[in-house]
């Protein structure tokens, strides 16, 4: 069986010699917490996807396609039928 030991002692360079500073200490970190929260909320709503209509999906598809015509012109014109298929619904 195998065990694991965390050693506390080296994680701060200062141990607070008040109440005071340990309640600053606190405060201090409890900001850094809810800020670093609102910065996630804010990028996580941020990250939100738009909906696309099934034409800017088509076209979204078409453009790859076009970056694909020069390499490999059969899968390409495989793209541009599958966008024409997803556009009118037929999938």
């Amino acid at each position: 069986m195998t065990s694991a030991t965390l050693q506390i002692s080296n994680l701060t360079a200062e141990q607070p010699t008040s109440v005071g500073e340990a309640l600053r200490g606190l405060a201090i970190a409890a900001h850094r917490l809810v800020t670093a929260l609102w910065a996630a909320v804010g990028a996580r709503a941020s990250v939100t996807q738009q909906v696309l209509t099934r034409r800017e999906e088509a076209d979204a598809l078409r453009a790859f396609a076009n970056t694909q015509m020069a390499s490999d012109p059969g899968f390409a014109d495989d793209l541009y039928a599958a966008a024409d298929r997803h556009e009118l619904g037929d999938h």
